[in-house]
């Protein structure tokens, strides 16, 4: 299977800065007009390669420009492909730092989509689907621990023996775009830890793999479930962070091209009372530059459950 590289090998004048390291912005009248000029684009974050922090949380991830009226200037680099000769000369470290000669790099090695399969736990029948994602990760310029962040676009709903339906989740209701996926209530983290925290000049071979499921329950509030839809889009994106537990120095910033994968799927009761699958539509996992560099969300996907879904959420867990 073809290797997805992040980008092409550095340039010496590209390997004189780190992404995601906070730099004192020390630009020219002429450079700050350059970026106040590329800032002005629809974007802007996307355009000029440099924040002025990335905030990831479990109810919103913002994106803040560079506060122009701040002393000292300070800025996040997110990408330094984007960074312009003028706009790089003008930025200073804040430390001792030896630039480094080399990116760290990420590569899929390959991917696939276990599943989708309908399967008895606790009783309770589930549906589920588990990507699985090889990876290699280099870390040739600098020490980074290695995440992931995977936004979805949603619709699960019921459907019922009377002809009526009712909707679990809905991402789409509130036109925010993709939120954030987690796994239930005990989920805190919107950057998943893919390994543990990688020295410079090592390299590793990762299986990242994760599971995605539907509760499919034969009936609800009195009413026979006749199917279930899920029709659902993913977004992975895999970041690094020189160093996670200083917020203020570093932030996550990409090391990979986001990865797209999803399912169209219809679960239905046969006249022998199983639950099969009887339509399907696969994404499989893709690597594309259509979506965002830098992951943004307004809301997580328990903020769009409907009362429904957290009722058969917890009828599940008082059940087991």
């Amino acid at each position: 299977m073809p290797q997805f590289p992040v980008r092409l090998a550095p340039t010496p004048e590209e390997t004189t800065i780190q992404p995601g390291y906070r730099y004192r912005v020390n630009w020219s009248e002429s450079e700050l007009a350059e970026y106040l000029k590329r800032a002005g684009e629809a974007d802007a974050d996307h355009h000029t390669g440099v924040v002025g922090a990335y905030r990831p949380g479990i109810d919103s991830a913002q994106i803040e420009a560079i506060d122009l009226n701040a002393q000292p200037l300070n800025c996040f680099v997110w990408n330094t492909e984007l960074l312009t000769k003028t706009m790089r000369r003008g930025l200073q470290s804040e430390a001792e730092q030896a630039p480094p000669r080399h990116n760290n790099r990420l590569t899929l090695m390959d991917s696939c989509l276990g599943g989708p399969e309908v399967r008895l736990i606790n009783e309770r029948t589930v549906l589920s689907v588990a990507p699985r994602f090889e990876l290699e990760w280099t870390t040739e310029a600098f020490a980074s621990q290695l995440g992931c962040i995977q936004l979805m676009e949603s619709s699960r709903t019921l459907h019922f023996s009377d002809g009526e339906a009712l909707i679990l989740l809905d991402t789409e209701a509130a036109d925010d775009g993709p939120v954030l996926y987690l796994g239930g209530t005990g989920d805190t983290q919107a950057v998943k830890p893919v390994c543990a925290f990688q020295a410079r000049g090592e390299r590793q071979k990762i299986g990242y793999n994760m599971e995605i499921s539907q509760l499919i329950p034969a009936e609800f509030q009195e009413k026979a479930v006749v199917s279930v839809s899920v029709l659902e889009k993913y977004t992975c994106y895999f970041l690094q962070n020189a160093a996670p537990s200083d917020p203020e120095r570093h932030i996550w910033t990409p090391v990979h091209l986001p990865i797209v994968w999803g399912w169209s799927i219809r679960v239905q009761q046969r006249y022998d009372g199983v639950w099969d699958i009887f339509r399907k539509k696969l994404i499989l996992p893709t690597a594309t530059t259509e979506a965002p560099a830098l992951p943004r969300w307004r809301r997580n996907s328990l903020q769009c459950s409907t009362s429904a879904a957290h009722l058969l959420n917890s009828t599940h867990k008082a059940t087991r």
